[in-house]
């Protein structure tokens, strides 16, 4: 039987219906089935039901921190308190689930947070919070153990080195900390510095389209219109196929970029680190700072905050720098665009060579972690970083804390001499009281006279004056 044009199109109108109705039914039964790069586009109340059933972060999971300093308040949040925050990824020996404690942050016990005063407070990114790895695990937690100091960590995912200061500001200065540390990442702090530039600029309509990969501000405003439509807040195969669209679109802008690397380990097996190809903006970020598009100089004021707030406050401030696993492996490395291992080799050697110059105009401790971590990864042994989200392994923490462990355990010595009993006294020598003295003439004035009276000394000495 023939059918007419007019039943042959019902006909195929039908048969896609039923299509689409099934690809729909599909995705709504089993949401697993959806990529994480492409959920992040999509409708975000259909995002947000996504993510519950996935059990992922979803913006209700967080609480917002105030900001004082006029950046971008979606950067800045902490955790629901004492929630459970899982990341999945398909790794042996990855933590995917870890519980936060009762003001929302990675430290054990639940209720670290009440005590009146910590030694230390660490402040940075998910390289500082206990990302794959249960909160005792972490470089600040191991870092605790090794020198028996009171350390708070506040690290959180997700933010650059204004959020850090930001967050010190909201929940560490109040704990009167001797020591902080902030920790900055090679691979995106430069990435976040320069958002957070473009966020306090004028040009807030050029960052906008510079975050849409589309060609025309016409074709940003039509996808965002279609994803606030009635179907677009309702349905997972529609937004499918609009975060596919943009992820093409991005795609296609950032051009084909290879960011996936070898790594010959010592005892002869060959691992593929960041597998899925993630984090393709570190390389556009170095090849930027290379031509001279984007400068080390936007760290310039945080880094100045940072100092100035420890003379404010009277606490040390020490600066630490994380490198990103193709540097800590760097001997070991073999990318599968060669051009993209020069251009990290010189961003790596940039970065570290003005930080370091940098800490020491302003005052601040530096601490390079990349020698350390080399050695580590040249000794062999347990994995240092995981290869598929390439952060800090179990491993990767205790070099952290082994490196940092000397410097801490003497700045922690010097601050507690600077308020010490006479009875006391006898634990501190006098290099450690006229170090902070020369801080903080006033404040221990009275110690030092007191610490080289003859009746503390197995050699009698007459009293300074």
């Amino acid at each position: 039987m023939k059918l007419s044009p007019l039943k042959r199109l019902a006909l195929a109108a039908f048969s896609l219906l039923l299509f689409l109705s099934s690809c729909e039914l599909g995705l709504q039964l089993v949401p697993q089935a959806i990529p994480i790069k492409l959920l992040r586009e999509f409708q975000p109340g259909v995002r947000s039901a996504i993510a519950a059933r996935r059990q992922l972060l979803r913006r209700a999971d967080t609480v917002a921190i105030p900001r004082s300093d006029g950046g971008p308040a979606e950067r800045l949040w902490r955790f629901q308190p004492g929630i459970e925050v899982t990341k999945s990824f398909d790794e042996e020996g990855i933590v995917e689930t870890v519980r936060v404690d009762n003001n929302g942050f990675c430290n054990v016990p639940a209720d670290a947070y009440e005590s009146p005063r910590f030694d230390v407070v660490t402040i940075g990114d998910s390289f500082t919070w206990c990302m794959a790895v249960n909160p005792e695990d972490a470089w600040p937690a191991q870092l605790a153990k090794i020198t028996g100091l009171r350390i708070y960590n506040l690290g959180l995912p997700g933010r650059g080195l204004h959020e850090y200061l930001e967050t010190l500001r909201a929940f560490g200065l109040q704990k009167r900390p001797q020591i902080v540390v902030m920790n900055v990442y090679e691979g995106n702090d430069l990435r976040d510095a320069w958002f957070n530039r473009q966020q306090r600029s004028d040009a807030d309509r050029s960052v906008t389209a510079s975050a849409c990969p589309f060609a025309s501000e016409t074709s940003c405003e039509r996808f965002e219109e279609w994803r606030e439509s009635s179907i677009g807040r309702a349905s997972y195969g529609f937004n499918l196929v609009l975060a596919g669209t943009w992820f093409f679109a991005a795609s296609q802008q950032e051009g084909e970029i290879d960011f996936r690397y070898d790594v010959h380990l010592p005892e002869g097996n060959v691992v593929t680190f960041n597998s899925q190809n993630g984090d393709r903006d570190e390389v556009l970020f170095a090849r930027r700072l290379a031509e001279g598009t984007v400068s080390t100089d936007l760290f310039d004021d945080p880094l100045k905050a940072y100092s100035e707030l420890a003379r404010e406050h009277g606490f040390e401030a020490v600066l630490t720098y994380t490198p990103s696993a193709y540097t800590a492996y760097e001997a070991l490395s073999e990318f599968q665009d060669p051009s993209i291992g020069s251009d990290l080799r010189g961003y790596s050697q940039r970065l570290r060579g003005y930080f370091a110059r940098r800490a020491g105009e302003l005052g601040l401790h530096f601490v390079d972690l990349t020698p350390a971590l080399q050695a580590a990864a040249a000794a062999g042994g347990d994995k240092l970083y995981f290869r598929t989200n390439v952060h800090y392994a179990q491993r990767g923490g205790r070099v952290v804390a082994a490196e940092l462990a000397g410097l801490v355990s003497e700045l922690g010595r010097v601050g507690v001499c600077a308020e010490v009993t006479v009875v006391e006294l006898a634990r501190c020598t006098s290099s450690d009281i006229v170090r902070h003295s020369q801080q903080n003439l006033r404040g221990v004035a009275l110690v030092v006279e007191l610490h080289n009276h003859p009746t503390r000394q197995s050699t009698p000495q007459s009293p300074r004056r």
